[in-house]
């Protein structure tokens, strides 16, 4: 048992080096408090069907997500670590936050895209909605 009290760890994923960051951020913070990774990769197309994407541009979408995700379980496992990894489709930033309350998640790790201020308040961003709608601490990692 951890004596920080986290039991279970959310990492959001997206291929970039802020997530892969995270990503190392996360495994560290699991094996100090000996606990498995729950990762998540959302696509960020409403109609994709998962398991049969229709378009080539659906098909690769989805086919990234599985090889981040795969490429995760290799990293968590080369340091002993447990992941679990899930390819959801839908709105980033509420499937993100859906995923970590689903998993009773004590903790979400993702990586922020480094927007600026002017940019993020007219486009937004999926950490600062993660930040802000989580009712779980979350760490942004650069």
């Amino acid at each position: 048992m951890s004596r920080s009290g986290i039991k279970n760890i959310v990492v959001a994923l997206d291929g970039s080096k802020s997530s892969s960051n995270a990503l190392d951020n996360a495994i560290y913070l699991a094996r100090q408090n000996q606990t498995s990774l729950h990762g998540i990769y959302v696509v960020p197309l409403f109609s994709v069907n998962l398991k049969k994407p229709s378009s080539a541009f659906a098909k690769t979408l989805v086919e990234n997500g599985r090889k981040v995700l795969e490429e995760a379980k290799t990293r968590c496992a080369q340091n002993g670590v447990m992941f679990l990894g899930k390819v959801a489709n839908g709105n980033e930033g509420f499937t993100v936050v859906a995923f970590a309350k689903k998993k009773k998640a004590d903790l979400i790790v993702m990586g922020s895209r480094g927007r600026s201020n002017v940019r993020e308040f007219f486009l937004g961003s999926v950490s600062h909605y993660v930040v802000h709608k989580a009712p779980m601490p979350v760490l942004i990692t650069k």
